[in-house]
């Protein structure tokens, strides 16, 4: 079985909003084809982005049994203000819900939440667990590049906890960030979409490390993507630093808990590093579908050098393991 547990949803719903709007993120018409604007990126809104047909099409050509399908992390409309983002947080949290319903044994879901209130996305979490079926949310990165920005999530690590949540810290702004985009003077795609992306998502991780929000929380389960950005290959260095100078100090590559990470988008040889460095009951396959749509990440689970039942959990094992842990507490 293979669990592909970084995939995002798009849907009719999220488009008719999008639609709506002047702004970035919108969606727009040029030549007669949809368009989706993002604060990084513009793409066509064709395929997987719009069919589901085509989306369980793609699944089996890759062998992929079951997704974890998202609110869609990173285009922004989730850190819309208020006024905005509630109405059309929930009802494309609807719509995951009745996807997920419609198709149980091939997708189950994370919310997105309406995070420009806190009160707002704590009840929406509660909502999405216990009313839509969803097992947690799609909390934006930016919200953990400080320690008071986690912090600030309480209301909703709270609920998260009682509801036992599993949350995924995804690339994304927070509310009180522009969502426009960032410029580069050259090789904006290397410099934005590789180099700055996997240097935030480890800022992310090392505050959810250092917060702790591991020991208060033992309830959630929490996934970080792309393999923690660098960490699987700077945690060395971590620890040679924390040794020499703070040695009464925790070692971070001892402080992760129980966080799982996802290996999307990434080749063979990182996933050999992760599962060295993390061991393979912390990695999951995953292929951020449908920003992705070639074979490189089935490639890289195939052609890995890692043994047999190492394959085995990064297929499938770590994930289902990962959401079994507190089933019982989201369903009430």
């Amino acid at each position: 079985m293979i669990f592909d547990t970084h995939a995002h949803f798009y849907g009719e719903t999220l488009f008719r909003h999008m639609a709506a709007r002047a702004g970035v993120p919108k969606v727009e018409l040029r030549d007669g084809q949809r368009w989706m604007v993002t604060p990084t990126s513009a793409f066509p809104l064709v395929g997987g982005f719009v069919s589901l047909a085509e989306r369980l099409a793609w699944m089996d050509g890759q062998g992929i049994d079951r997704q974890l399908i998202t609110f869609p992390g990173a285009l922004g409309p989730d850190v819309l203000p208020i006024g905005e983002s509630l109405d059309l947080v929930r009802e494309v949290n609807d719509e995951l819900g009745e996807t997920c319903r419609a198709h149980p044994d091939r997708f189950v879901a994370l919310a997105g939440l309406p995070l420009a209130d806190i009160g707002r996305s704590a009840e929406e979490l509660h909502r999405a667990v216990r009313r839509l079926g969803h097992v947690g949310a799609i909390i934006p990165s930016n919200y953990f590049h400080s320690l008071a920005g986690v912090e600030a999530l309480a209301p909703v690590l709270e609920v998260a906890e009682e509801v036992g949540a599993h949350l995924m810290l995804h690339p994304g702004q927070r509310h009180d960030e522009s969502l426009e985009k960032k410029p580069w003077p050259d090789l904006a795609m290397h410099r934005a979409s590789t180099i700055e992306l996997h240097a935030g998502i480890t800022h992310a991780l090392i505050s959810l490390m250092h917060s702790g929000v591991l020991q208060r929380y033992p309830h959630i389960t929490w996934q970080v993507v792309n393999l923690g950005g660098t960490f699987p290959f700077v945690v060395e260095r971590m620890d040679h630093i924390v040794m020499t100078r703070d040695p009464a100090a925790p070692l971070p590559s001892e402080m992760l808990g129980e966080i799982v990470f996802d290996c999307a988008s990434l080749g063979p040889r990182a996933l050999e590093m992760a599962v060295t460095v993390l061991g393979a009951e912390r990695v999951m396959f995953g292929t951020d579908y449908p920003i992705f749509t070639s074979d490189v990440c089935s490639r890289a689970l195939r052609e890995a050098r890692i043994s047999e039942a190492e394959r085995a959990m990064v297929a499938s094992g770590t994930a289902l393991a990962t959401l079994a842990k507190n089933a019982a507490r989201r369903a009430g």
